[in-house]
């Protein structure tokens, strides 16, 4: 099945490479993509990010999205976390969602370092951090790099970043590679038969998609420079310090036993380093994307770990 679905990716890359991307501005402080966005400058980056306000907070979490994705995919998860009493700040990263995109000019810095620069910016008080997948990475970094303004961690399908992308960055630092292999990332990620087959894949989950919205995750693809910021990036990942990890605070590990996407080795190897106290749950039956798709259940340990680490 997994050979059928690689000769049928192929195929439709190779027609697609035909097809014009309609590019767009990255959006401004005139332009909101949402009603609640805001915008946040550090250097050369323009971070796009959501609040999500509780009343009478008990704490603040900073959520970041995987790889291809956005705000967007946090919506489900933050509404249920913010009506228990938490506020919710959604982060598009560097390069995805609405933020900006880096070029060949960019002074680039870690993402950990931006977002920390957001964390402290937004508030005195230390944060939880959630990473969904590749922001898991981000997440850690942060936490093993400023361990001051992270409470806990709190990981969704994700696990330590090993140096996947080491072995990239001779190719993510050469303009040739960008402005060739940016375009194909841009008409993968607009086309919609595309995106959906990989959503499919993600989720596991025929029914959640039927009336899933595809354009919520096409159109930051269509931003000018797109697919060259995610070749950019490629080159800026922080590997894992596993023993930071061992002695941080207690860590919420989440996944689903049906994941595709994620490696059972990266999951064995940040599992042994788990801090005492860490929440190490799976799904039965679930995929990669269970922040979405089961919201309500993810939720439900979320808050139950979050109640247990004040």
């Amino acid at each position: 099945m997994r050979k059928i679905i690689s000769i049928l990716l192929c195929a439709v890359i190779l027609f697609t490479l035909g097809m014009p991307v309609f590019a767009a501005d990255t959006p401004t402080e005139d332009s909101l993509p949402y009603e609640d966005s805001e915008f946040f400058t550090y250097g050369d980056y323009t971070l796009h990010y959501r609040v999500q306000s509780a009343q009478d907070a008990k704490g603040q979490i900073m959520f970041l999205h995987g790889f291809a994705a956005s705000t967007f995919c946090w919506e489900n998860l933050a509404a249920i976390l913010v009506e228990n009493g938490y506020t919710c700040v959604l982060v598009d990263l560097p390069d995805f969602g609405f933020s900006s995109r880096e070029t060949k000019d960019t002074d680039r810095h870690p993402y950990e370092e931006v977002i920390h620069a957001l964390m402290v910016a937004l508030s005195d008080e230390p944060w939880y951090l959630a990473g969904h997948s590749m922001g898991g990475y981000v997440a850690l970094a942060v936490a093993q790099t400023y361990p001051e303004s992270v409470k806990n961690l709190l990981l969704y399908s994700s696990a330590g970043n090993n140096g996947l992308f080491n072995i990239l960055k001779p190719l993510t630092t050469k303009d040739k590679i960008a402005s060739f292999v940016g375009p194909i990332i841009e008409r993968i990620g607009t086309n919609r038969f595309l995106v959906k087959l990989l959503m499919s894949y993600a989720t596991n989950d025929r029914d959640y998609l039927a009336d899933y919205d595809l354009e919520a995750i096409m159109a930051p693809f269509r931003i000018k420079g797109t697919g060259a910021g995610i070749i950019y990036y490629l080159n800026m990942q922080t590997d894992t310090d596993y023993d930071a990890v061992s002695r941080m605070a207690p860590i919420l590990y989440i996944n689903g036993d049906r994941d595709g996407v994620l490696p059972p080795a990266e999951r064995i190897k940040i599992r042994a380093v788990l801090p005492e106290g860490s929440v190490d749950y799976t799904m039965k039956g679930v995929g990669h994307m269970l922040i979405e798709n089961r919201a309500e259940e993810t939720a439900r340990i979320t808050l139950d770990f979050l109640s247990n680490n004040p």
